[in-house]
């Protein structure tokens, strides 16, 4: 992939109504890709990361929602104690509020965790480069696992200074992150092409190691659909992977609307809503522990399907699937630049690396569309 392409027809899922936009073509316009492309390319020696641990382990895996809104946000109407309760009775391990410019903490219901984020975001139509026309500038970094003796504001608007370069941008936003003590996350790069992959290969190298490439509200909405939106974003980022680029990648919801939801639909409008994707993250249950796991992607990305295994033993990665009654199984392998490795119909594969640097993934998809990603494992640096 040599361009990005973008998600949405319609308003963006993290901000008030924008100008209504095209419907973006099956391959943006060649002098579209340089306005994306801001930064250097990243060095050609591979960031610093260790290879995905993933040995055997006796802790369990925990459901968690790392992107989502609430009335703290001025584009979602829910309080945040609904929020977090539609999450609780779904079975849900630990949640991140992310608000804009905005940190929320309240007491969680029972059994359900509160991780402290925000989400960052500065919308324009105006930035340097600029973008595609018809689209705008939509820089959002997420920062998880806020420390509330960082977060002098208290609940109150986050003083977020303007930066018309798509790098600077960012920058900025990062430099606001490391202030709350919290970890990174760039948010849907795709959405009017925010981010490519040498921009992505530059941020990493600035901190990032958390890009959130499956984002449910987006994908449902794509003109192409859910699948073609998937692929696309599989497609950037086995593009960011083979470029040396160590990066972990999200699924979320970026939920905004919960009881709302029917209210919009009869409007014609799309509702954003949850517990459409997520994240199985493998730590006891407290903040420190899913801090360290989320920390060193000791996790996998799920819109329905449950794994059983996911360890790595004598350089290969395995697989294996908690099945369901009726369902079907195809777990696919891929390295490096979107290479087919394997191929299995089944509920349990592994696949061992391919000689020399590079990585394999796994897909695993069932027989009604539902899918996880797990993490790259990469060959020893």
């Amino acid at each position: 992939m040599r361009a990005l392409l973008l998600y949405g027809l319609i308003a963006s899922a993290c901000m008030a109504q924008p100008a209504a936009v095209q419907p973006p073509p099956r391959r943006p316009p060649a002098q579209s890709a340089a306005p994306a492309q801001s930064a250097p390319a990243p060095a050609a020696a591979p960031s610093a990361l260790p290879p995905l641990p993933l040995a055997p382990s006796p802790v369990g895996f925990l459901k968690g929602q790392t992107h989502v809104h609430t009335n703290r946000s001025y584009d979602a109407r829910t309080p945040p104690e609904n929020v977090l309760r539609f999450y609780a009775e779904r079975g849900y391990d630990f949640v991140a509020l992310t608000d804009h410019n905005r940190v929320t903490v309240i007491a969680p219901p029972p059994g359900l965790l509160l991780i402290p984020g925000v989400e960052l975001s500065q919308n324009s139509s105006v930035c340097d480069p600029q973008p595609t026309p018809g689209y705008r500038c939509l820089f959002h970094v997420s920062g998880l696992f806020v420390d509330p003796a960082k977060d002098a504001r208290h609940g109150e608007r986050l003083p977020l200074p303007f930066r018309p370069g798509r790098l600077e941008a960012y920058r900025s936003q990062l430099d606001v992150v490391r202030g709350l003590g919290a970890v990174p996350v760039l948010n849907h790069p795709l959405f009017h092409f925010a981010a490519d992959a040498r921009l992505i290969g530059a941020l990493a190298e600035a901190g990032v190691r958390h890009v959130e490439l499956f984002n449910a509200s987006l994908d449902q909405q794509h003109p192409s659909g859910r699948k073609a939106a998937e692929a696309r974003a599989e497609e950037l980022w086995d593009e960011v992977l083979s470029q040396g680029t160590h990066v972990f990648g999200l699924a979320t919801d970026d939920a905004h609307h919960f009881a709302d939801s029917a209210d919009r639909a009869r409007v014609g409008k799309f509702a954003y809503v949850g517990d459409r994707a997520w994240i199985m993250l493998r730590a006891e249950k407290n903040p420190a522990s899913i801090q360290r796991a989320f920390v060193a992607g000791d996790f996998y990305l799920s819109t329905g399907v449950t794994l059983s295994k996911l360890e790595s033993a004598r350089g290969a990665l395995s697989v294996g699937i908690s099945s369901v009654t009726g369902e079907t199984y195809t777990i696919r392998f891929v390295g490096s630049r979107g290479r087919e490795l394997g191929r299995v119909t089944g509920s349990e594969a592994s696949q061992r690396l391919p000689a020399g640097p590079g990585y394999v993934r796994a897909v695993v998809e069932d027989s009604a569309g539902r899918k996880a990603w797990t993490q790259p494992l990469w060959a020893a640096l």
